[in-house]
This record gives C-alpha cells, sequence and structure tokens, in this order.
C-alpha cells in the first residue's frame, strides 16, 4: 500500500459506509455497517463490489461504551480487536488495540482533545457547522507496545467532515498493517457515533 491512505465517509446513505483507497488510487477496504442489528456488526470488503471480505468487525456486547469489538476473518478466525478505555475517553478519546491472541498491539489517542471537542460542539450548528469542518481537525496517533508512533490519522478539511488521512510513520509486519488499519477504520465509525 502506498501511503497516506484516504478514508472517506459517504456522507448520504441509510447504513454508514466508508472506504479506504491508497495513494496510487487503489482501493484498500470498503466498510459498511449492518443496520438493525442488536450489537454493533461492521463488514470490510476488500472493494466497492464487496466480492471480496476482508474482515468482520463484531460486537461483543448491546450498545455499550465499554464494548469490545472483535477482528474475524472470512474463516471466523480471530485477528485482532479493539475496545475504547471508559472514563479516560471522556475528555481524550483512548482505545487499546489487541492482536489474535489478546496481547497488546498497540494504543490509540487523540493529539489534541481541544480540537475534538470544538468540532463537536461547533458542528452541529448550521452554517456554523460547515466552517468547524476546515477549522478544527482531531488527529489520532497509534503507539506500539515498544512505545514507537507508528500511524497518524488526521481529520482532513472538508464539506462534511468525513474525509481522513492514514500516515505510516514506522514499519510494521503485513499482519499488523491490517490489525492497525481495521483498529483506525473501527476507531472513526464509533468516534463518529459519538459526535
Amino acid at each position: 500500500m502506498n501511503y497516506p491512505i484516504v478514508l472517506n465517509f459517504k456522507v448520504f446513505s441509510l447504513a454508514r459506509q466508508a472506504s479506504l483507497v491508497d495513494n496510487d488510487g487503489n482501493s484498500v477496504a470498503f466498510a459498511r455497517q449492518k443496520l438493525l442489528k442488536l450489537k454493533e456488526q461492521l463488514e470490510v470488503f476488500r472493494d466497492k463490489t464487496q466480492s471480496k471480505r476482508v474482515c468482520n468487525i463484531k460486537a461483543d456486547r448491546v450498545i455499550d461504551f465499554r464494548a469490545i469489538y472483535t477482528f474475524f476473518t472470512e474463516d471466523n478466525e480471530t485477528i485482532g480487536s479493539i475496545k475504547r478505555e471508559g472514563m479516560r475517553s471522556f475528555w481524550k478519546a483512548t482505545y487499546q488495540l489487541k492482536d489474535g491472541i489478546g496481547a497488546q498491539l498497540a494504543t490509540i489517542h487523540e493529539e489534541n482533545p481541544f480540537a475534538k471537542v470544538l468540532d463537536s460542539f461547533l458542528g452541529d450548528i448550521p452554517v456554523l457547522g460547515l466552517f468547524c469542518n476546515y477549522l478544527f481537525n482531531p488527529s489520532y496517533l497509534v503507539t506500539n507496545a515498544a512505545g514507537q508512533d507508528v500511524f497518524r490519522i488526521t481529520k482532513s478539511p472538508s464539506l462534511w467532515g468525513g474525509l481522513f488521512t492514514i500516515d505510516k510513520l514506522a514499519e510494521v509486519s503485513p499482519e499488523e498493517e491490517i490489525i492497525h488499519l481495521m483498529g483506525l477504520l473501527m476507531m472513526i465509525f464509533m468516534e463518529k457515533q459519538r459526535g
């Protein structure tokens, strides 16, 4: 994959949808949230044709901010999971990313929580919200278990606030790269739900 990768949310759709496209214009993934599910579920495909599934991301409980979202392959093998930290995440969003056997892989955290607060509060005000999407752009860092920053995702200035840019800051194995990208994708779905 050629970085940066652009994560683009489809603004007008019944179910939440997002696509990941690399710097060369190649599709990395296409995700859609399943409707009418008690437990949240996100289906991730290779592209918009939805012919090849990359993984399913399923919550372990019904609508709960402490839910663990597990990444499953087509063969129902667990490859990783993400969980939002409870009270710590009210001010500064923090997520724990684990590998398939439950070992800590990385932590995802907001770089500047003040930008997220302003974006959330002012972004819902008609007309003013359109300008907020250009002014306040929260970013999140992915830090591995050794304390090294490996990815950064930044909200890009856009009219509807649905564009994010993923930059790779350090080398990771291909298996870990998939887990990191699925974790970032699910984290952004959760953060967009928060506001």
